[in-house]
């Protein structure tokens, strides 16, 4: 049976044909079970015209009218599974954390730019879940949290570890855009303490081992690997908060003087990283 057509001025198909790095986005869209639903995959066409072998984009978009608004407010919703790869036939393009991974998702993200309320569902994987679970990782320093953060949704953090929520499927984590300037600061000091706690934590040691999609057998890394990236981005995040509390405030620069800049975390030795943290914990 054919799929439907979207209304044609519906907002995904604004997608396709958008150019991110070198390569143009396929889009194939129909209507979802819901009123104001739609289903979704994007593709990849490199400058050759070749498509990728299999969608880097499974979503779920949406448009609820949210209960009680006056003025007929909407939340927009996005549900997306992202691959972590891009074949084209002998050639495998990396996108879990490149900035073409970045630049699809900002686009994707435009569908619901316009919602006076948003919020974002991210697929993850095991990696991602030792993350949480083993190294006590907050949810905002994986992947897939610090790709929902820099993207706006900064706040009402959910970790679904168990499938459930908006569209059943793999476990995923859940942020939201902050509708007004006051969830906004309330979400930046969640987020704060969050962060200054984990940035004071001690660091764990040893390999993590996990399964990848398209990659056979185990991948094993390194947690300094983990820890350095982790720390770095909690550095980031924190100069881009909105804080007004002074002692938060106070804090927030004593731990930015102990630890060296963001960029630099990612190269530090064990022994470098670790006289950070001692730095941080001391610091008063």
């Amino acid at each position: 049976m054919a799929k439907e057509n979207l209304h044609p001025e519906h907002p995904l198909l604004k997608l396709r044909g958008r150019c991110i790095e070198g390569y143009t986005l396929e889009l194939e869209a129909w209507p979802g079970r819901f009123v104001g639903q739609a289903e979704f995959v994007l593709s990849l066409n490199d400058k050759g015209g070749e498509t990728s072998e299999r969608p880097v984009v499974e979503g779920l978009y949406g448009r609820t009218r949210i209960p009680g608004s006056q003025a007929g407010l909407e939340r927009g919703i996005l549900d997306l599974l992202l691959a972590s790869t891009a074949n084209f036939g002998s050639k495998r393009v990396q996108l879990r954390g490149s900035e073409l991974e970045q630049g699809i998702v900002g686009v994707v993200c435009e569908a619901i730019a316009d919602a006076w309320s948003a919020m974002m569902y991210l697929a993850y994987g095991w990696k991602t879940l030792k993350q949480i679970q083993e190294l006590r990782h907050p949810l905002p320093v994986t992947d897939e949290g610090y790709l929902l953060f820099i993207h706006g949704f900064r706040g009402g953090w959910k970790d679904y570890y168990y499938s459930e929520g908006w569209w059943e499927g793999p476990i995923k984590l859940k942020a939201e855009r902050p509708p007004t300037a006051e969830y906004r600061s309330l979400w930046d000091t969640e987020n704060a303490l969050t962060l200054l706690g984990f940035l004071k934590q001690p660091l764990a040691e040893g390999h993590l081992q996990f399964q990848e999609e398209g990659v056979d057998g185990m991948v094993t890394l390194p947690v300094l690997m983990l820890e350095r990236t982790a720390r770095s981005r909690a550095l980031v995040i924190l100069q881009d908060l909105g804080l007004v509390d002074r002692k938060l405030i106070d804090e927030r620069g004593r731990m930015l003087a102990a630890y060296p800049p963001p960029e630099s975390v990612g190269k530090l030795s064990a022994e470098e990283l670790g006289g950070a943290l001692v730095k941080a914990v001391q610091a008063r």
